[in-house]
């Protein structure tokens, strides 16, 4: 990552704010070797503070093998990082980043975990097993799973019911220039719904101790009924529910909209 990355971004989220428009956590690419520079985390530091951009707001995504530089080093640097407020993501697990991917998650620790969905098929069985077990994975790990690279409703559809709340891919957005983005106001979620929905992102909705056949028949989902709702003013909104739950619901004759609490 060019430092002037981070400073530009900051600079964007500045200038957002100033503008009363929503402030967005943003991304950025970090590669190992970035470790290698001088002074990396007390510049970095210096570009956030320079900008009065909280730490949150920040997260870096390791693209890359950590092996290009020393280990330990590294490690520090990751863990530091963290320390200091900023969130830190394994990308493209799954994808480029195989190989290695799973020593590094026994190593560090990671945020998120972005798991490259692009070369699984919905329609092969081994696949869902697969896609299911390290979402799994991931939240027995504490580490919220991300989706990248669903491209099709059948794979967001598939996703949705593993409980997956972020997802990243052209179905859902595009890529938009940093003009357009720069007054983008109305798309994005509030301070308030991001709290929310970052807790429900901490809930694995997968039980890992029903390893039963109905779990094989029926999508990997919990054969009990399970749902998520948010409460507000007396009214209950269904946010999450698996096939079991809307099955029981049928037969009990009740809507997801019937009843207040």
């Amino acid at each position: 990552m060019d430092l002037h990355v981070l400073d530009h971004v900051c600079q964007l989220l500045n200038q957002r704010r100033a503008d009363n428009l929503p402030t967005i956590p943003v991304s950025i690419n970090l590669s190992p070797s970035d470790f290698n520079i001088d002074s990396f985390i007390d510049q970095v530091l210096g570009i956030t503070q320079k900008y009065q951009i909280p730490h949150n707001m920040i997260q870096f995504d390791l693209m890359t093998q950590p092996v290009a530089v020393d280990q330990q080093r590294l490690k520090d640097a990751a863990a530091n990082l963290r320390k200091q407020g900023f969130r830190i993501c394994l990308d493209r697990y799954g994808g480029e980043n195989n190989d290695l991917s799973t020593e590094t998650l026994l190593e560090y620790n990671f945020d998120y975990l972005k798991v490259d969905v692009r070369s699984f098929n919905t329609n092969q069985q081994r696949a869902k097993i697969i896609l299911a077990s390290v979402i799994n994975m991931s939240r027995l790990l504490k580490i919220v799973p991300v989706v990248k690279g669903g491209e099709d409703q059948a794979m967001l559809n598939f996703i949705r019911s593993l409980g997956i709340m972020l997802t990243q891919g052209r179905l859902l957005a595009k890529e938009m220039p940093e003009e357009e983005l720069s007054q983008e106001r109305d798309n994005f979620e509030s301070v308030e719904e991001r709290a929310l929905f970052s807790g429900f992102n901490h809930i694995n909705v997968l039980d890992p101790y029903l390893e039963t056949r109905d779990r094989l028949d029926n999508n990997f989902e919990n054969p009990r009924p399970n749902s998520i709702f948010i409460v507000q003013s007396q009214q209950a909104k269904l946010v999450y529910c698996n096939s079991a739950f809307r099955s029981w619901t049928g037969c009990a004759g009740m809507t997801k909209r019937s009843g207040n609490t």
